[in-house]
């Protein structure tokens, strides 16, 4: 599989800023694995491979901690943390299959 690059840009000042994590979940196991990003320019980056961790689900949702206060992303309408869920799909597989389910 191909690498995903997860992004979460903010415009909180750097100096502003403790630490960036990611916290992901693959294929659906019971807790999330915790990874500290490095801020570039306003960019934090998490490169998924799956060879490294293997699955076809994926969960996950970003923290900034400041010195005064926390912030996640992404909530839902109530402000509460609402994981991002995705399903990594090959795209020569997709791509074969889309032609099959047309013809």
């Amino acid at each position: 599989g191909r690498i995903h690059n997860l992004d979460f840009i903010t415009d909180i000042s750097a100096d502003s800023i403790v630490s960036g994590t990611l916290f992901l979940k693959m294929n659906s196991k019971s807790s999330f694995q915790e990874y500290q990003l490095e801020l570039s320019h306003g960019l934090f980056r998490f490169s998924y491979d799956p060879r490294i961790h293997p699955g076809r689900h994926i969960e996950y949702y970003f923290v900034v901690t400041t010195k005064d206060r926390i912030f996640g992303t992404p909530v839902d309408g109530n402000g509460d943390l609402k994981p991002i869920k995705k399903l990594l799909v090959d795209p020569v597989q997709y791509y074969k299959q889309q032609a099959r389910l047309n013809k």
